[in-house]
């Protein structure tokens, strides 16, 4: 099990890494900007007020995927890093699910994202269940 954790965690931190990337470095190839950049109305350089916004989400996903990679290396954290990685992929996905229900449904490139945040997400819960439950030692 702890191989599993370790990969679980690998893998948290490597999609919160290419999140940041997409929203702190460039936000302009985000994902979820794609719609909105195709009018020629909307631009980037004018709106900092969205730009601010991008990278400081960009910056909560930096941090919490370098936490999952502490946890990669120390086992002793790994409690404290499943409880950030969980809390930030289960407010993503309720974010998301929210949105799906009194939004509707987005485009397929962001539904290919919800999907790999669903599963990291329930596979963070599942380590983090197991870490709390098993007896002391």
């Amino acid at each position: 099990m702890e191989i599993f954790k370790t990969i679980i965690l690998a893998l948290s931190g490597l999609a919160l890494f290419y999140a940041c990337s997409m929203r702190l470095i460039n936000p302009t190839n985000a994902v979820f900007l794609q719609t909105y950049l195709v009018n020629p109305e909307n631009n980037l350089e004018i709106d900092i007020n969205l730009v601010n916004e991008i990278r400081g989400v960009g910056a909560v996903m930096l941090l919490a995927g370098m936490i999952a990679f502490v946890g990669v290396i120390r086992a002793d954290f790994r409690q404290s890093v499943f409880v950030v990685v969980t809390v930030i992929f289960g407010g993503i996905v309720l974010g998301r699910s929210l949105s799906f229900f009194i939004d509707g449904l987005p485009n397929q490139n962001l539904m290919r994202a919800a999907i790999a945040e669903v599963v990291l997400a329930a596979l963070n819960i599942v380590c983090l269940i197991s870490i709390l439950t098993r007896s002391p030692k």
